[in-house]
């Protein structure tokens, strides 16, 4: 139904209508490549725990580091994003008084919230964070092997909404591999996002200060804080 004369603007059908009507470029490509992310990780979730986080050392070493960064302070509040299948969302409840994990992969949602019924100090949500906007802030943002799967323009958006998500004072903590994409020559060339590239970045976007930057020799963690007066 067309929104009625004089309250302005399209509605949500109609906006829809015209979306799907928009066959420009950049719509199709924006289109397959989310949709074409969405269904690897959906193949990769098949099977439990495809990225071994609960039995390989790797992974497990590089859970602690990303805890021990943050020097044992309380927050009330964490957003996980990509929390998979809520295996490091447990490390997290060690410190937070409450934790909203994050995915987009509607297998790997279903497990975490089947690891979490009953525990009311953990949401769990589906939500493609290239695509939607919260409306509440955090003490923590915790954003662990996410932003090398997206091209510059995603980052830049994605990167500005973390920030948005953070309450003044809040904390945000990168963890990404870089045993790949930092080794590769060109990276930067081909637009390839980098371990490096990712939290440099960050680094130097306004409103954050460094607390802890760790470049470990297969992965860097890096700590920021949002000053009180910071705006992304």
């Amino acid at each position: 139904m067309e929104a009625p004369p004089g309250r302005g603007g399209l509605s949500s059908f109609a906006a829809v209508r015209r979306w799907v009507a928009d066959e420009t470029w950049l719509k199709r490509l924006l289109t397959a490549r989310r949709w074409m992310s969405r269904a690897d990780f959906e193949a990769r979730y098949l099977v439990a725990d495809p990225w071994r986080v609960a039995t390989s050392p790797y992974e497990r070493a590089r859970a602690r580091a990303s805890v021990e960064v943050l020097e044992g302070r309380p927050y009330a509040s964490a957003l996980e994003v990509g929390c998979g299948e809520g295996l490091f969302t447990s490390r997290l409840l060690d410190r937070c008084g409450h934790v909203v994990a994050v995915d987009f992969s509607a297998l790997a949602i279903r497990r975490a919230r089947r690891r979490f019924a009953g525990e009311p100090r953990v949401e769990v949500e589906r939500l493609d964070v290239r695509t939607t906007e919260l409306d509440r802030t955090f003490d923590l943002v915790f954003c662990a092997e996410l932003f090398y799967y997206m091209n510059s323009a995603e980052f830049e958006e994605v990167g500005a909404r973390l920030v948005r998500w953070l309450a003044p004072g809040g904390d945000l903590c990168l963890v990404h591999g870089t045993s790949v994409h930092d080794a590769e020559p060109g990276a930067a060339e081909t637009g390839q996002m980098s371990a490096r590239m990712i939290h440099d970045r960050f680094r130097r976007m306004p409103g954050l200060v460094v607390l802890r930057d760790l470049a470990l020799p297969r992965y860097r963690v890096t700590l920021l804080r949002r000053t009180e007066a910071g705006r992304a």
